[in-house]
């Protein structure tokens, strides 16, 4: 069960990070720096490498989406993994070292 929603929690992470990266990026270097009507390009956002993109309102919903949804889903998916991690006792503490036989050093 931890192996399977670790492995979870990592994909969700990588598709995150990887769609955010992709929509930044290639909304930068592919959309237009001026406002296209006829294209329903209108909706100014800013650029990646500065200065401003408009795109169409798909655009600006895959946007949203990608900047709020996804990363809100993944910000709370972590948040319960963790919770459920502690509930469970994924992560215990370490049992206390006994240091009075395994130090040579004398003690001040």
């Amino acid at each position: 069960m931890r192996v399977a929603c670790s492995i979870l929690i990592v994909v969700m992470g990588f598709v995150t990070i990887s769609a955010n990266l992709y929509v930044r990026f290639h909304y930068a270097a592919s959309m237009p720096r001026s406002p296209q009507p006829e294209s329903g390009r209108v909706y100014p956002i800013p650029a990646q490498y500065g200065g401003t993109v408009y795109i169409n309102k798909v655009e600006l919903d895959r946007r949203s989406f990608v900047e709020d949804v996804l990363t809100s889903i993944f910000g709370i998916s972590m948040a319960l993994y963790f919770c459920m991690g502690m509930s469970i006792g994924w992560w215990k503490a370490s049992p206390p070292h006994d240091t009075s036989q395994s130090s040579s050093r004398p003690k001040f």
